[in-house]
């Protein structure tokens, strides 16, 4: 799993992913921070809470260009975090059939060495 990890971030195209997804967070903290001047904490977890899908109905915006730009926030924070998560997905799936077809190719190499050590034993 760790590899696997090092892999992803090893990528650049994952890694412009993740620096997408946190420029929308970012966005997302400080439009909410601007528009509805709530508490740092409170943009951060609405932020991350929307980015989600969990939703925080304990604090929602009240002014109508909060309301305007958390639709926004919610179309393009749930696209991107589902593709973050697909792409994610995607990768770790990869890795798993590399390593297995490495581990099978290793398979055959020790079983055809063993049937050549058992022919050569037998003359």
């Amino acid at each position: 799993m760790i590899a696997a990890t090092r892999s992803f971030l090893r990528k650049k195209r994952y890694r412009y992913l993740i620096y997408a997804t946190l420029g929308v967070l970012l966005i997302g903290v400080g439009g909410f921070r601007y528009l509805e001047h709530w508490r740092w904490i409170d943009c951060v977890n609405y932020a991350v809470s929307t980015m989600v899908t969990t939703g925080n109905a304990t604090v929602i915006p009240e002014s109508d260009a909060g309301k305007i730009f958390n639709i926004g926030y919610m179309f393009i924070s749930v696209i991107l975090i589902l593709f973050f998560v697909n792409t994610m997905q995607q990768h770790f799936h990869d890795q798993r059939q590399t390593y297995e077809v490495k581990h099978e190719r290793r398979k055959k190499i020790v079983e055809k060495h063993l049937e050549e050590c058992a022919d050569d034993d037998e003359q």
